[in-house]
């Protein structure tokens, strides 16, 4: 009513300072009945192919992301330079300061834990979170009492946070308030890593939404840390740890099983000799060269022995695919779990040296990496194992052809190639001793 009047007595009609307002932006409807038309049906249609072939895209994508943040926490789960890191603050932004640290070993061992004491008071709102209060931190030690011990662990460590960007720019803004230089380190961020697990795609961003640490430790059955630094530090890795004991997804596959051979790098068409994976410099040989006729480089080594290992493999009768003793106390799929594992970590390592050619030799616990390997994989039936192994296989192809000409190539592959080369024989021997007169007839005949 008083809007009425007060449009009266300006002398402007409602719509009128509606239009003055900007409130209305459309014109009127009448006259223009005919241009409307009224929908074909409501039924429901079901996608057309464009958006099927947009889910496609959207599975394949996930299952990327998935198998790589597999495959870089069992790596992260295997490197003895790993540590975990978290802070908490007094807020965000440059004026931020840490009132707590932590940092625990891989082996869930907290190596250091302080609470620190700032230049300012602790916000409320701060204290709501983590629950550190100024009385907590009136006898703490300053950041700089604390420095010579932080980089005393930090040095030439790989630094595993949850929420990386936020953490090194705390510790980098304490450092800057006392003049003095940063850790050096190598940081790298699980929450980027978790989100490409979990994968709830973010179109705007063009990546998968990040999930709070609380809500990724509880997939794994853990307990959250409550946002306390050391809490918070075992809470990253046991999110590190479980996605490394997850199995991956398989690959996407469409149409016959001859699309999902020819995604091996082994497979050969009916009718055509036994070809091997693409050349370093390009050059697709075809027809395969005797050693004799002239040095087999590293890259065909390992091709060779990838391709006879998988053609052994396929000889082996399924009664005796999950009998224990093929290697040591391993059976058949779980030698092939073992050799996916190799062959993924290889390629994340090429990878890696691609990136940056200055990064470090990695160094292994092997029997660490070996286990971890086969119990991540320990669900997985004999065509998905296999399925893995030409996946991680065909990778690591990409990876070395793009990185000809590095000696640590030459290392991985010629690495790769014995270790085929060894397990091909030791199957040979245990299928001749295991087997039935038939079953080593046909091993026999593929030496």
């Amino acid at each position: 009513m008083c809007g009425g009047m007060l449009a009266s007595l300006r002398g402007k009609s409602r719509r009128q300072s509606l239009l003055a307002g900007g409130l209305e932006r459309h014109q009127s409807l009448k006259g223009n009945r005919r241009a409307l038309r009224r929908a074909r049906s409501w039924r429901w249609e079901p996608p057309g192919v464009d958006a099927t072939v947009a889910d496609e895209q959207a599975q394949q994508r996930w299952a990327e992301a998935r198998t790589k943040a597999i495959t870089w926490a069992m790596g992260v789960m295997e490197d003895p330079r790993v540590i975990y890191l978290d802070t908490e603050t007094t807020g965000f932004g440059p004026r931020a300061e840490i009132v707590d640290i932590a940092v625990v070993s891989s082996a869930g061992e907290v190596v250091l834990e302080s609470l620190v004491q700032p230049t300012r008071r602790i916000p409320a709102d701060a204290t709501a979170i983590h629950g550190i209060t100024n009385a907590d931190v009136k006898n703490a030690p300053a950041w700089c009492d604390l420095y010579e011990d932080l980089l005393r662990v930090l040095a030439g460590r790989r630094v595993i946070v949850y929420n990386v960007i936020f953490d090194r720019q705390m510790v980098n803004q304490a450092c800057d308030q006392y003049d003095l230089a940063a850790p050096a380190a190598d940081w790298e961020c699980a929450m980027r890593k978790y989100a490409g697990f979990y994968g709830n795609w973010d179109a705007g961003k063009r990546w998968y939404r990040f999930q709070k640490l609380e809500r990724a430790v509880l997939a794994f059955g853990a307990e959250p840390g409550g946002h306390r630094a050391a809490a918070d530090a075992v809470a990253c890795r046991a999110v590190v740890l479980g996605m490394a004991a997850t199995t991956p997804p398989l690959p996407a596959v469409s149409g016959s099983s001859t699309a999902l051979d020819a995604e091996r790098p082994w497979h050969v068409p009916a009718g055509q000799d036994a070809a091997i994976p693409s050349d370093p410099r390009g050059a697709t040989p075809t027809q395969s060269r005797s050693p004799q006729q002239q040095p087999i480089d590293a890259y065909t080594r390992w091709a060779r022995a990838v391709l006879e290992f998988v053609t052994l493999l396929d000889a082996i009768p399924a009664e005796l695919r999950e009998r224990p003793g093929a290697c040591g106390s391993w059976s058949v799929r779980e030698l092939v779990s073992h050799c996916a594992g190799w062959e993924w970590e290889a390629a994340r390592r090429l990878r890696l040296i691609a990136a940056d050619p200055t990064i470090p030799d990695a160094v292994y616990k092997v029997d660490g990496f070996n286990a971890a390997s086969v119990a991540a994989r320990a669900q997985q039936d004999w065509s998905r194992t296999m399925d893995e192994l030409a996946k991680a296989s065909n990778t690591l192809a990409r990876a070395a052809r793009s990185l000809p000409d590095d000696t640590r190539t030459q290392e991985w592959l010629i690495g790769r190639a014995v270790d085929f080369e060894e397990h091909a024989d030791g199957l040979r021997h245990w299928i001749v001793e295991t087997a039935n007169p038939a079953h080593v007839d046909q091993v026999r005949m593929m030496k």
